[in-house]
């Protein structure tokens, strides 16, 4: 054999070689992939379900067919544990009252806020 040649033996270990970092770069590349499009998948349905929750509030009729639809697809204790609010129209109703109290109080702190502002003395 001549100098500088390599064996067929070292041929093979040598396609071997880069066929193993191919296949890892692949699934390298794969895992990202599947990263991105969970994420994007999470981003949709955070925008799907705060477009949902905002028109259930002003459509009734919206209303009672999402709750049908989640009281039939939402199961899980834990999971119902946080959407009291969603499935039952009385839990609906007390929410939206228990929002409005803290926004009338939040409107009302900021009044206060702005009045006492207004009456310190100007800055020199």
């Amino acid at each position: 054999m001549a100098p500088g040649r390599k064996s067929i033996d070292d041929q093979i270990a040598d396609e071997q070689k880069r066929a193993d970092e191919a296949r890892a770069r692949i699934a390298s590349l794969k895992a990202r992939q599947r990263t991105v499009s969970r994420k994007q998948d999470n981003h949709r349905k955070i925008i799907v379900g705060g477009a949902c929750m905002s028109h259930m509030k002003i459509d009734p009729q919206f209303r009672k067919g999402l709750m049908v639809a989640l009281n039939a697809a939402v199961t899980d204790k834990k999971q119902r544990g946080a959407i009291p609010d969603l499935l039952d129209e009385q839990a609906f109703a007390e929410a939206m009252r228990a929002t409005a109290k803290l926004a009338a109080s939040e409107a009302k702190d900021a009044a206060e806020k702005k009045t006492v502002q207004g009456k310190q003395a100007p800055p020199r």
